[in-house]
This record gives C-alpha cells, sequence and structure tokens, in this order.
C-alpha cells in the first residue's frame, strides 16, 4: 500500500500542477500599447502608407520597452513578440516609402517603382516580392525595383498583425 502511494502520489502531484492555469494577459498593463497598435490600424487603413504619423513608432517602441520586463505570463510574452513584430513590420514599410520617395524624382529610374539596394534584399526575401531588373543606359550597370504597390503588401502584413494581437488579446 505505501508503495503504491509513492508511485501515485507524485504523479497526482503531477497532474494538479499541470492543471493550473497561467494567469493570462492583463488587459490593462496593454491598454496604452493596444491604444498605439489601434491607432496605427487607423493610419494604415485611411492614409497613404507613407503618411503614417512618425510618433507612433516611437510609441510602439516605448510601450514594448516599457512591459517587456513585466510580463508575468507566457501569453503576455507572447503578446509583446506580436508586438514586437507589428514595429517591425512597420520599420519595414517605412523603410520602403524613403526609398520610393529618394528615387522618385530620378527620370534614368522607372517612375512608381522602388530602387532594391542591399539595405531592401532582406525586405525582398522576408515579404517575397517581385524584382524587376533594369539597365542604366548610361553605364550598362543593371538596376534593380520592385513595384511602389509593394508597400501594400507590408501594409496588408501590418493589419495582420494587428488583427492577430486583438486576437490574443480578447480570445485567449
Amino acid at each position: 500500500m505505501r508503495q503504491a502511494f509513492i508511485i501515485v502520489f507524485p504523479a497526482i502531484a503531477l497532474f494538479i500542477s499541470a492543471c493550473k492555469s497561467e494567469p493570462g494577459i492583463d488587459k490593462g498593463k496593454f491598454a496604452e500599447l493596444n491604444r498605439t497598435a489601434q491607432d496605427l490600424r487607423a493610419a494604415i487603413t485611411l492614409s497613404n502608407p507613407c503618411d503614417v504619423p512618425d510618433n507612433l513608432q516611437q510609441r510602439l517602441a516605448s510601450g514594448i520597452t516599457a512591459l517587456k520586463d513585466k510580463a508575468s505570463s507566457k501569453e503576455e510574452h507572447n503578446l509583446i513578440a506580436a508586438y514586437r513584430q507589428l514595429l517591425t513590420t512597420h520599420k519595414d514599410g517605412l523603410l520602403l516609402c524613403r526609398y520610393r520617395t529618394q528615387f522618385s524624382s530620378f527620370d534614368f529610374f522607372p517612375k512608381g517603382s522602388i530602387y532594391v539596394s542591399q539595405e531592401l534584399d532582406p525586405l525582398v526575401e522576408k515579404y517575397d516580392l517581385s524584382v524587376e531588373k533594369h539597365v542604366y543606359k548610361g553605364t550598362g550597370q543593371y538596376m534593380r525595383s520592385i513595384d511602389g504597390n509593394s508597400i501594400q503588401v507590408v501594409r496588408e502584413s501590418a493589419r495582420a498583425q494587428i488583427k492577430n494581437i486583438e486576437n490574443m488579446m480578447y480570445y485567449q
């Protein structure tokens, strides 16, 4: 009998500890970061993707920094990781916007295209953007570009990430 207790008790204790649920997400803790994500959603939905207010990136980064050490559950850590991914995607979109703006005034570059430099290569791969080659007549060198509407791909990725964050917050 005692031997059975020694075998069964640890199994029962392990089962009970596995049944305890970790605290979920403290929605109040994430309220400001959630407002920032909603502001970003509104900005990318209602405006030109390159006209998103600059302060949204800073608000998102500051909110993530403020909460990264305050996460108390796996769900909260996952939520912070999702916000980090959203911040990265937002930065990716802004980088594409910067390149589109920088080369829009050059006659030798196709209108509406974004010049692909080494800095943009990771984004081209990450978002699976279609690249075209152009010959620069002055030197015979090849230049690569992506369609200017590629920014929409990044914008859609950000929207999907915001939706994922909402699902994590409200449907856990």
